[in-house]
């Protein structure tokens, strides 16, 4: 099923409801187990700073998703550049992304990502990256849904 999603750029006056939004994000990731998201002392304060960064810039963008008036996602984007030894000079890579549960699988997130992607397409970037928890069976498989392949395998060693 469907919902009427809106999907729009964040705006400074979200940022209190997009640190509540990131709050349930690290909760839902460490319900996954694996990596540490413990938080340090001034995190959701550090989270709004960092917040800011993505709001009305140009390399960096927020999306918001409202269903009746109400956020229930959100995805950051941005511009990055990789080394100057190759020859893509920049891609895109999302950052974050959310969408609370009852509103999964009813098209938001495919929602925030084509607001996100569009983004993208209008900065003519070639390539877009996203970076999902491997416990994160629900992640995986909607960025597969959506076209994402797996091009880069990551490892952690504890010690």
């Amino acid at each position: 099923m469907s919902l009427d999603v809106r999907i729009r750029s964040g705006k400074m006056e979200d940022l209190p409801q997009l640190v509540r939004l990131w709050r349930e994000l690290i909760g839902f990731d460490e319900s996954l187990g694996g990596q540490d998201f413990r938080l340090a002392a001034g995190a959701p304060e550090q989270w709004e700073r960092h917040l800011r960064s993505y709001v009305g810039k140009r390399r960096r963008a927020a999306f918001v998703a409202e269903v009746e008036g109400a956020m229930v996602g959100f995805l950051l984007a941005s511009l990055e550049r990789p080394p100057g030894i190759f020859m893509e000079r920049e891609y895109g890579h999302v950052a974050a992304v959310y969408v609370q549960e009852p509103y999964r699988g009813k098209g938001v997130g495919h929602a925030l990502v084509a607001g996100g992607l569009g983004w993208f397409g209008e900065r003519r970037v070639s390539r877009v990256r996203v970076a999902t928890d491997s416990k994160n069976a629900l992640g995986v498989e909607f960025w597969k849904r959506l076209g994402f392949q797996t091009a880069v395998l990551a490892m952690d060693k504890l010690l």
